[in-house]
């Protein structure tokens, strides 16, 4: 009975000894995390790594983690905070640490494994805990707040580089169609043409004082012949005009035409008489007929006043 009672005994102590060791076990993990899992260029990544054990915090030391190493980033910033208490009945420490990590580059980003080592004071042995690799993605830069996007403003400058170039082609195209009308113009119309149109319109055969008429007739004919044939007509006498036109042409009707009408107008000018119509009606033809003498033979429609 004695020897019962023993052995009772024996496993009483023994369960109680197994329960007081599951009392004093350990649990510890060590985890890490990254974010946000794509970054932009301009912002920053924040990697978190977090030890926790339960069970007889006492019997547990643990050395600092080694710094992260890390592939296209860099460390701008760390901070730690602890945390102790009761978890499900458990003594539970947390430790946190928390890292700031500035972009260097597009592309993936990577924070190497992790190792944190701790001293088992029940047995003097020391373990390494690690994490596994984390990893992220680096896009491009977004906008600053109140910051217009680049892309936005490289939209703009690119609209209205456009609309510029546009409104620049069309101005050109239209300026162009204009040069090529004007000088069209100016080939099927040769320029005899354009002063007997000025000489219709510019002189009056049925006014009463026929001294503007003549007046009329001298300057267009003046500016005819510095246009067509390069002679300074406003600045010379009537003379110097008819000597200066003589040696262009060999048709001596035509040289006399133009001294006739000269001089006529000349005399009227000078002479302060109202001018005969009669005369004001030669030398319109006279005029009229000199102009048509120098375009070509087949437009020549008027025969010449002797």
């Amino acid at each position: 009975m004695r020897y019962t009672s023993a052995l009772i005994c024996l496993i009483a102590f023994s369960f109680a000894g197994q329960i007081a060791r599951a009392q004093e076990s350990l649990e510890i993990k060590l985890n890490a995390s990254i974010s946000p899992q794509e970054t932009p260029l301009n912002r920053a990544a924040t990697c978190v790594v977090q030890l926790t054990w339960r069970g007889d915090l006492s019997q547990v030391e643990f050395d600092p983690p080694e710094a992260p190493r890390l592939s296209n980033f860099k460390l701008t910033g760390s901070a730690s905070s602890n945390w102790v208490g009761l978890e499900n009945g458990v003594n539970t420490a947390i430790k946190t640490f928390e890292y700031t990590l500035k972009p260097e580059g597009l592309g993936m980003g990577y924070v190497e494994p992790l190792r944190v080592s701790y001293l088992d004071k029940r047995t003097n042995e020391k373990y390494d805990l690690h994490t596994t690799r984390l990893s992220v993605q680096i896009i491009d830069a977004v906008a600053e707040p109140g910051e217009t996007p680049l892309g936005l403003i490289v939209g703009i400058v690119a609209g209205l580089a456009m609309v510029g170039g546009l409104a620049y082609f069309y101005w050109q195209t239209r300026k162009q169609k204009a040069e090529r009308a004007r000088q069209a113009a100016q080939i099927a119309k040769p320029i005899e043409e354009e002063f007997l149109e000025e000489l219709q319109a510019s002189v009056d055969l049925n006014a009463l004082d026929a001294k503007e008429a003549f007046t009329a007739l001298s300057k267009l004919l003046r500016n005819y012949l510095q246009k067509r044939f390069d002679i300074p007509a406003q600045g010379i006498t009537s003379a110097e005009v008819v000597a200066a036109f003589r040696p262009l042409t060999a048709d001596l009707n035509q040289v006399m035409q133009l001294e006739e009408v000269l001089q006529t107008s000349d005399v009227v000018k000078f002479s302060g008489a109202g001018g005969d119509p009669s005369r004001l009606a030669r030398a319109y033809a006279l005029t009229e007929n000199f102009l048509r003498a120098n375009l070509k033979p087949a437009e020549i429609v008027a025969p010449a006043v002797k």
